[in-house]
């Protein structure tokens, strides 16, 4: 993303489209302020994402990533909408109920679309999975961006 006057105001934009999305109400997520290139994403565990062995669900994992992957390629998307165009998920490890925090990390940059690396570790540093992604850049802008006031 080009640098801007206000880059806190476009960070607020996508914590506010991250945090107003029925999934995440659904499957309780909060979104740290995100920087260039990087987003982290909390997932609150309950036992709802569990799977009949009582551990977190593979798909809960993979969902958290992609979220840290899409809002890390957002972050240099110059405002428009990304989309996931593929990912793998690796899961190296189960959790249960430990907070779980989903980091996201843009590896490259193209013309029209973002590559990240993701990775999913609990709070008392246990990987549970990572993954690779590519987000494709969209023509459209995210809902309040001005390309005029940013």
């Amino acid at each position: 993303m080009s640098e801007t006057p206000d880059r806190s105001r476009y960070y607020q934009i996508l914590m506010d489209a991250f945090h107003e999305a029925p999934v995440t109400q659904f499957i309780m997520q909060t979104m740290r302020t995100p920087t260039p290139g990087s987003c982290e994403i909390v997932l609150h565990v309950d036992s709802r994402h569990h799977h009949g062995a009582a551990r977190i669900h593979g798909g809960i994992l993979g969902l958290l990533l992609d979220n840290a992957g899409f809002f890390a390629a957002a972050t240099l998307s110059d405002g428009f909408w990304v989309a996931t165009t593929e990912y793998k998920l690796n899961l190296l490890a189960s959790g249960a109920a430990e907070e779980v925090i989903g980091t996201g990390r843009v590896l490259h940059r193209g013309r029209h679309l973002i590559q990240c690396e993701m990775s999913a570790v609990t709070q008392s540093g246990v990987r549970l999975a990572v993954g690779l992604a590519s987000y494709t850049v969209m023509p459209r802008k995210f809902k309040g961006y001005d390309l005029q006031a940013v």
